[in-house]
């Protein structure tokens, strides 16, 4: 064999292997995530998306969020979508957190890895995700009555308006909010409504807690979501002075409310990072590298923001 010819050889070797190594880079990155959540039509999730489509981009990814439009069998119909399509791992947010867990079992059946984001699927009932990723719903909902004893003290008459009830954050945030109530047998929760996490709805219960209880009867309202800035408007347009709102999340307008005083306070869930967070957790998964994700939940920070802190915290969302 020639010099020539055993050069020849060399480099077409060379260049196959160069080829294959870049074909395994180019299969790493071309992977496709399927991303359920509940709904897409609620405000809070437009940072959330956002921030997982930038991340995904950056990583090579392919991302495809489809909204389950608050109803779980259609949120069930696109996992199952997706399942179908057989991506490289499916992402929830789920609406209901014991009905997504059949869906999530055929995932798992078909080899397909589950992340829970923002809202929590029950693994008690044997459904297995990789981890869940966003705040802990408990602890908000503590925080929250921290800032219900900060705001009225210890012995007061409150009102409480609920997320859309069944999800695993209404369910948690009032867990938390029972927990830290109990230390103070003083406050009283006069009664409880639920708005689904809807403006309007938070509007027209506000305005029935507020005819319903008069001047004086009532200390304070407390929403688990940020819906509940307009009633808290409402109430200042109204003379209402003498109830304090206690908010849960915190886009722009519920920011330049604490800042004008109509709002007391709120706890602080940012989406942003939820979205970024997922996206760099199934990076370490499709790497090898899924012993480096926290788990069973990716827990993020909650921060309680009130006048005295407001001016150090951007808004999470809007303009």
């Amino acid at each position: 064999m020639t010099n020539i010819y055993r050069r020849t050889i060399l480099i077409g070797a060379a260049g196959l292997a160069a080829l294959a190594t870049t074909g395994l880079a180019k299969a790493q990155s071309a992977k496709r995530i399927g991303f359920m959540i509940w709904n897409t039509s609620v405000p809070f999730y437009s940072n959330l998306i956002k921030m997982a489509d930038e991340t995904a981009r950056k990583n090579g990814i392919s991302l495809d969020i489809q909204s389950g439009n608050g109803d779980l069998a259609t949120q069930i119909s696109i996992v199952q979508q997706f399942i179908a399509q057989q991506v490289d791992m499916i992402l929830i947010a789920p609406s209901d957190p014991k009905g997504i867990v059949p869906v999530i079992r055929q995932a798992a059946a078909a080899n397909i890895p589950v992340m829970a984001v923002n809202t929590k699927a029950d693994v008690s009932s044997g459904a297995k995700v990789l981890t869940y990723v966003g705040v802990d719903d408990f602890v908000f909902g503590q925080r929250q009555g921290d800032l219900i004893v900060k705001a009225v003290g210890e012995k007061a008459k409150i009102a409480y308006i609920l997320g859309k009830l069944g999800t695993s954050a209404q369910l948690s945030r009032e867990a938390g909010l029972m927990d830290t109530l109990k230390k103070y047998p003083g406050i009283e929760i006069l009664e409880k409504q639920a708005a689904d996490w809807d403006n309007s709805k938070a509007l027209a219960i506000t305005q029935d807690y507020l005819s319903k209880y008069p001047e004086g009867a009532i200390a304070a309202i407390v929403d688990q979501g940020p819906e509940g800035v307009n009633g808290a408007n409402f109430a200042a347009l109204s003379g209402r002075t003498d109830v304090k709102f206690i908010l849960g999340d915190y886009p722009a307008d519920v920011r330049n409310a604490i800042l004008k005083g109509t709002v007391y306070g709120t706890v602080n869930q940012d989406p942003a990072p939820q979205g970024s967070t997922a996206i760099e957790d199934a990076v370490l998964f499709f790497a090898g590298k899924g012993d480096q994700i926290p788990t069973p939940n990716h827990h993020l920070d909650l921060p309680m923001i009130t006048k005295e802190n407001v001016e150090q915290f951007k808004a999470a969302w809007g303009g």
